[in-house]
């Protein structure tokens, strides 16, 4: 009897001790998974700044300084670049930086009786770093910056302006398939500059220049995308293509790209190019008299196409 009894206590010690280890082993794996699942929500800002060895890393966690990071370390003065189209003509043209190195390129062509120092003025004011270029004494009103629209202190582009083949100090004779191959030659040019934001880019020029910018805005988007619309002082189909096409072409890219046009009533080559072409997109502007590209740009001209240009910069670089 007392031997029966020995054994039922020995089997409720066991099953005791059983039970006691189950619900420990239980408890254990309980909170396993809740440390699985909620991880402490340091752990993701120790991951995201550890290093190789497992160790934070003190430089992870440093606030950088945005604005001195965006400064750009290139000189203010301009820089001269040489480059060659694709029937082996060498051109000249030149960079002015902007004071980011995040900042917009603007493209600058210019008209048939000038070169690219006639944008000199206009380029050093849009690059809006202070720069005071040499500008002769020639008295022309674009070259004057004394009038231009003030912008503001943290306004920069970059700008690059060249000068179309047989243009040196003015073009000499009309050479129309040869300025076309320059401007595919300086789109093409401008892939290359550094500390340039090449997905934001503006085409803008003068008379030759005009029908420039907006074949070459569609060129740019054709070999690499980014140019966001063409501004045109007086263009006139002068490139091979009627400046109507140019406009069309940019209309029916994937991305839809503005043309704005500027044209004086009385110059009547450019001011059918201009009433003739249209999109959603377009934008003409008529001034009375003649005036003929670069000549638009004076301070008695209203509205003041360089009012008209930063309102096309601030409508699509935005």
């Amino acid at each position: 009897m007392i031997s029966v009894k020995k054994n039922a206590l020995i089997k409720l010690l066991i099953v005791v001790v059983g039970l006691s280890l189950l619900l420990t082993a239980c408890k254990a794996g309980t909170e396993t998974v809740a440390v699985t699942e909620e991880p402490p929500a340091a752990t993701e800002d120790l991951a995201a700044d550890t290093g190789e060895g497992g160790e934070a890393e003190e430089t992870s966690t440093a606030v950088p300084q945005v604005e001195d990071s965006n400064v750009n370390p290139l000189p203010v003065d301009p820089i001269t670049q040489t480059f060659t189209a694709s029937d082996g003509t060498e051109l000249e043209g030149t960079f002015y930086p902007a004071a980011t190195t995040d900042a917009p390129l603007l493209v600058l062509m210019h008209w048939a009786p000038g070169d690219q120092s006639d944008w000199k003025a206009i380029a050093a004011w849009l690059q809006n770093r202070g720069l005071q270029p040499d500008l002769g004494t020639g008295g022309d009103p674009w070259l004057d910056s004394s009038w231009f629209p003030v912008l503001l202190e943290d306004v920069t582009f970059n700008v690059f302006t060249f000068t179309f083949r047989g243009c040196e100090g003015g073009c000499q004779s009309f050479d129309r398939e040869g300025w076309k191959l320059d401007v595919e030659a300086a789109m093409l040019q401008i892939i290359g500059i550094e500390n340039v934001d090449l997905s934001r880019v503006l085409t803008i020029g003068a008379s030759i220049g005009a029908d420039g910018a907006a074949y070459g805005c569609h060129f740019y988007n054709s070999e690499l995308g980014g140019c966001l619309g063409a501004f045109s002082l007086s263009p006139g189909g002068y490139l091979t293509v009627p400046y109507a096409d140019e406009v069309a072409l940019l209309e029916n890219e994937l991305l839809p790209r503005p043309a704005w046009c500027l044209y004086s009533a009385g110059d009547s080559g450019s001011a059918a190019a201009c009433q003739e072409a249209d999109g959603q997109f377009y934008l003409a502007t008529e001034y009375e008299g003649t005036a003929h590209g670069m000549s638009l740009i004076s301070p008695g001209v209203t509205p003041n196409p360089l009012d008209e240009l930063l309102r096309f910069i601030e409508l699509y670089l935005d």
